[in-house]
């Protein structure tokens, strides 16, 4: 598809050189990654990017089959040889023929988008389109629009299953060869709410404790290239404490260009030395999930402190609250848990959008799932005296 792909550039570029100017905007490679599979762009014009060893044994891939229906090869199929031809009728085509075959109106919404930040902040900024065909897609005829503050679809944790996450954690810490990096991660991303791709991305120079057994900061690289500062309370500060007490020092190999040169050293990293990939925070979760509520068919642990650990009380409140995210536990919940649990507890929702990196209040509430405010509802006191008399009470 390459060869064909080309005919999409402009006289001066091709378009693997025009992808790889849009997509260098983006400082985090998995925002390039993220951007590229959305679009269909090859994996190897996404710069930054170095294919996995295979000689090494992987887990799941990070990216599903292409299906041919990505913007870039949908283009390239229907025959358009530049990016100066598309329509808004042509992107409602493809929005419909990505409905027709199974895609979600959240994946087709973000796939849009993706095309939108491609055109907007790449294409017309250098002016190789005069407008951006997909601001003026009808969004709502196409099911794509979610109200301003519409409350996310994202799973929510409870509070006592945040509780159970940590307990299990903390429980594991000392089991597991990496138990203790492993607890810091899952102590970091509930307590603080950053995005998974942010915890994975800090390095240990990020980690800032002034005192021992004090508060700690950790600086964050958010999306668009934007750092900040988030609180760790002194026991999350204790758990990366406890990790880097046995860390070992990370083997950061050298790249074209950066011999001599200061390279950034990951906080968390693998038993090689290499940087964690985001793929493996939810991994993690699904592990303490599994091991304290398995599924009904599997057999039992032959570990025997772990038969022990199973049989006690706090092990039956980790599985009673774990139990039902065991298939469909993900790591953004733990950012939208930390949204709402703080902001019902009292912190200000200014606040709460500081801690998290959004640059509007909107996309906060967004990830504000008020399960306070349908406990307290009026409702629950109306509905008892509207049916009184006819209906038996509860």
């Amino acid at each position: 598809m390459s060869k064909a792909v080309a005919a999409l550039g402009q006289p001066d570029k091709t378009s693997r050189e025009r992808f790889a100017e849009f997509l260098r905007i983006y400082a985090s490679l998995n925002t390039r990654l993220a951007y590229a599979t959305d679009l269909g762009i090859p994996l190897d014009w996404v710069p930054g990017y170095r294919p996995p060893d295979p000689t090494r044994r992987r887990g799941r891939s990070r990216r599903a089959q292409p299906s041919g229906l990505e913007w870039l090869p949908w283009c390239v199929n229907n025959g358009f040889t530049s990016f100066a031809e598309i329509r808004v009728e042509h992107v409602e085509r493809w929005l419909a023929e990505l409905a027709e075959a199974g895609y979600s109106d959240a994946t087709r919404a973000r796939m849009l988008s993706a095309v939108s930040a491609f055109y907007r902040k790449y294409l017309v900024r250098e002016g190789l389109v005069e407008h951006n065909p997909v601001a003026m897609v009808d969004r709502a005829a196409q099911h794509l629009n979610r109200p301003n503050g519409t409350p996310s679809r994202t799973v929510l944790w409870s509070f006592e299953a945040c509780r159970a996450l940590l307990l299990a954690a903390y429980l594991l810490a000392d089991r597991h060869r990496h138990g203790r990096r492993d607890r810091a991660m899952v102590e970091i991303l509930i307590g603080t709410g950053v995005r998974a791709e942010e915890l994975v991305g800090v390095n240990l120079d990020d980690y800032h404790r002034p005192e021992p057994g004090g508060p700690a900061a950790l600086r964050v690289h958010g999306k668009g290239a934007k750092d900040r500062r988030v609180a760790l309370a002194p026991p999350v500060a204790d758990t990366v404490d406890a990790y880097l007490a046995e860390r070992k020092p990370a083997r950061v190999p050298a790249r074209t260009g950066q011999v001599g040169a200061r390279t950034r050293e990951p906080l968390f990293i693998t038993r090689t030395g290499a940087r964690v990939h985001v793929s493996h925070v939810q991994a993690v979760l699904r592990r303490l999930c599994a091991t304290f509520a398995p599924p009904a068919d599997a057999p039992p642990p032959r570990a025997r402190w772990l038969r022990e650990l199973l049989a006690s009380e706090q092990a039956a409140f980790i599985a009673a609250h774990l139990g039902p995210l065991r298939e469909t536990i993900h790591p953004h919940s733990a950012r939208h848990s930390y949204a709402t649990h703080a902001k019902n507890r009292g912190a200000e929702p200014r606040q709460v959008q500081r801690d998290l990196g959004h640059s509007s209040l909107t996309t906060t509430e967004g990830y504000l799932h008020d399960a306070e405010n349908l406990a307290l509802s009026a409702a629950h006191d109306l509905s008892p005296a509207l049916h009184r008399g006819w209906l038996p009470q509860r």
